[in-house]
This record gives structure tokens, sequence and C-alpha cells, in this order.
């Protein structure tokens, strides 16, 4: 088995944000793709250098340097580890990078909401029902 490329700290309490992760893990056949739900303090206390409330501000991710990585770079990364959705390199292009942060930014901070509206309320007790593997 290959050593993990990305590590990705995800908010497991956010539907659409678990259908993500699930979706991307479905396509990890190679076992690249660590995911950590920031709402699990067992798995947390691994990476003491991740903040929960940033963390749920922005997704964080760690590459495979241990360099640390938000927002859509760790979109970008982690699709492209897997081979899907590899147009999203447009979103770092320098002339759309700063439009695409402030929309993710924003999509961030209404993920819960956007949810509701795409009928993804599969979380019960604010919990999503299936552990993400």
């Amino acid at each position: 088995m290959n050593s993990p490329s990305l590590v990705i700290f995800y908010d497991g309490q956010c539907p659409l944000c678990c259908n993500e992760m699930r979706a991307l893990k479905a396509q990890d056949s190679q076992a690249r793709i660590i995911l950590v739900d920031v709402h699990d303090t067992d798995a947390m206390c691994r990476y003491p250098s991740i903040d929960k409330q940033h963390a749920l501000s922005i997704l964080h991710g760690i590459d495979q340097q241990g360099q640390p990585l938000y927002g859509l770079d760790v979109t970008v990364l982690a699709w492209r580890l897997v081979n899907r959705h590899r147009w999203l390199f447009i979103t770092r292009l320098p002339i759309l990078k700063g439009i695409s942060d402030r929309i993710y930014l924003l999509f961030a901070k209404h993920r819960m909401r956007i949810s509701r509206w795409f009928g993804q309320t599969n979380c019960q007790d604010g919990m999503c029902q299936k552990k993400i593997e």
C-alpha cells in the first residue's frame, strides 16, 4: 500500500461534506487519502497542529510533505489524486483563484443551509449516519 498523499479534515456533521468525502473515498482505490472528521476527538489528537474551529471555517489538509493546505487547494489536490474532476484546476489559475476562494468561503460558511436546500439532511443528532472509512 502506498503512503497517504493527503490528509483531509472535514466536518462530519455536514451532510454535503460527508457526501463529498464518501464520493472521494469511493474513487480512492490506492488509499492515497486519509479522512479525519474534526469532531472525532481521538483522531484529532493525532494532529495537534489542526485547530478544530479554524478547520470548521475552511477545509484543512496536510500534503505528503507535511505542508498545510486550505479550502480549494485541498479539494483540487484530492480529486487530482483520484484522477477525477481534473477540471477543478481552473479554480487555481491566477485569474480565477481570488474569486474562487471567496465563493468557497461563502459556501463553507453556509454549508449546513446549502445542505438543506439540496435535501441533504441525512444527519441525526448532529452526526452523519455512516462513518466514512
